[in-house]
């Protein structure tokens, strides 16, 4: 239980580490973009689709059943689909950037607990490499920190909010590891399906919210570009520090 506790919260200081180090890198990337955040928001929509494309989807095709993952990644989908026409529809002001902000939190964080858990699930505590995994960790948030402060931005919210959207994030992949580690949650369809729900809430956002609105609403070929670039850099990005699951 101990050694349980001591590696959540080791997971969850580094995932806070290093969402704020991606929120940093956006505050001086924004500076060359002369503070035009609709490039920096396509920007980083290309880098979720880079990590959807090159990251997490193969790596759930090759680990889990194909089948089941098509079937999670409807759902969430369909989830997010709902949470989409409620923000629409609610009765408090709202508007397409905002509303991309909460999306694109949610995904995030319902993505934070299937990972969260198969993360304590695979671990071995015996083995438990800290140096290498919280390494790890550490570098695979920061584009995700890149994308949660570009939305907070985005949207003209205050700073604190991305303080906050980083410490629940990293409280939810932290608590999940942690209860991955205790509890005995060895079923395989159920894990297929939270992960491939997980990859459905984080694509919807990412290609209809993030690409797909600002494309159809502002197309350019230099936004073409942009969104490409984001692309290519998560490509360049996994490469270099070799982050696997």
């Amino acid at each position: 239980m101990a050694v349980a506790f001591e590696t959540g919260l080791s997971i969850m200081v580094f995932i806070f580490l290093g969402t704020l180090a991606g929120g940093a890198a956006v505050t001086v990337i924004c500076k060359g973009f002369k503070k035009n955040v609709l490039y920096l928001n396509v920007f980083c929509g290309g880098i979720l689709a880079g990590i959807l494309g090159f990251d997490l989807v193969p790596e759930l095709m090759s680990s889990y059943h194909p089948i089941g993952i098509m079937a999670g990644m409807s759902f969430g989908v369909f989830f997010m689909m709902l949470m989409d026409r409620i923000l629409h529809y609610s009765k408090y002001p709202s508007n397409h950037q905002s509303d991309s902000a909460a999306l694109l939190f949610l995904a995030l964080l319902l993505h934070s607990i299937p990972s969260g858990l198969a993360l304590g699930l695979n671990f071995q505590v015996e083995h438990f490499q800290v140096n290498a995994l919280l390494m790890a960790v550490l570098f695979h948030h920061i584009p995700e920190g890149m994308v949660m402060m570009t939305a907070v931005l985005y949207a003209k919210k205050k700073m604190r909010t991305f303080w906050l959207f980083s410490f629940l994030l990293a409280l939810a992949v932290g608590g999940n590891t942690f209860l991955g580690m205790i509890i005995d949650l060895d079923t395989l369809k159920l894990q297929t399906m939270f992960m491939g729900a997980a990859v459905g809430t984080l694509s919807y956002v990412t290609f209809f919210e993030i690409i797909w609105k600002e494309l159809k609403n502002h197309f350019a070929i230099n936004m073409l570009t942009v969104a490409l670039a984001g692309i290519i850099f998560i490509k360049f990005y996994l490469l270099l520090f070799q982050i696997d699951h």
